[in-house]
């Protein structure tokens, strides 16, 4: 019995983890097509795994750094709020705002999209100017940077009336039935918003115009994650841009890199 447990101790210790390894785990949401659940639902309460092209690359950054990460999948909200708490130690996708450069460590911007307009499709409604926005009913993903950049971007605009909804699928069925009203739009990140047209099927809504320009990163705890760790992190992924890595990963995903 003694060489038994002698075998099983011995087997124990030389699979386990080093006491050592850095153990990361990562929030993030359900927006394709830069992350999308992997295989299951989203699951408000325990999340789901998360897959995408950033999953990808914070998956490639993690081996080089051989820390253990883990990418959960949930509600935006509730990723944000696990990560402002340091409950989880990153978040992702991220757009840079000052409040959030208070909370976390922002990594270089990674992938660049654009905001725009969306309308019923028989509406004659054009985007060219903020301005154009006046007097209307606008929906937006949100409390979200979506929602904080466009409010920034149309806070001299008069008589804009903001409706926010926690959910990219649930805005755009929206925008469709006509929630938002005859002169209502829709400000949604553009190629969600195509990714979400074609996987719902929704005809009834075109694209208006586009509003500007958005980029995203990662971002990590600064009250778990420490400015060292952040530093190795950030040398971590401009290997991976240098040797073709992340370029590879977004290439095939069919996005346009920020740097």
């Amino acid at each position: 019995m003694h060489r038994i447990l002698s075998i099983l101790l011995i087997w124990l210790l030389s699979t386990a983890a080093p006491a050592s390894t850095v153990q990361w785990r990562f929030a993030t949401e359900d927006f394709p097509p830069f992350t999308y659940p992997a295989d299951t639902p989203v699951n408000a309460t325990a999340g789901v795994r998360a897959a995408g092209p950033f999953v990808e690359v914070v998956t490639a950054i993690c081996a080089r750094l051989q820390h253990q990460c883990t990418i959960t999948l949930y509600p935006w909200q509730r990723a944000f709020r696990l990560a402002e708490q340091g409950q989880v130690d990153g978040i992702f996708t991220l757009a840079h705002s000052p409040q959030r450069e208070q909370i976390f460590h922002i990594s270089r911007m990674l992938v660049t999209s654009r905001y725009s307009v969306f309308a019923q499709a028989d509406s004659s409604f054009v985007f060219n100017h903020p301005d154009d926005m006046t007097g209307r009913r606008v929906g937006v993903y949100g409390p979200s940077g979506t929602s904080y950049v466009l409010s920034e971007r149309l806070k001299s605009v008069p008589d804009v009336r903001f409706h926010l909804t926690a959910d990219n699928r649930r805005l755009l069925r929206m925008l469709q039935s006509g929630r938002f009203g005859a002169e209502g739009v829709a400000v949604i990140n553009q190629d969600v918003a195509w990714h979400l047209i074609d996987d719902e099927r929704l005809e009834d809504v075109r694209e208006a115009g586009e509003m500007g320009p958005i980029s995203y990163g990662i971002g990590l705890s600064r009250k778990t994650v420490s400015a060292a760790q952040f530093e190795a992190f950030e040398q971590a992924l401009d290997a991976a841009i240098a040797d073709g890595t992340v370029q590879a990963i977004l290439r095939r995903h069919k996005l346009e890199a920020a740097y």
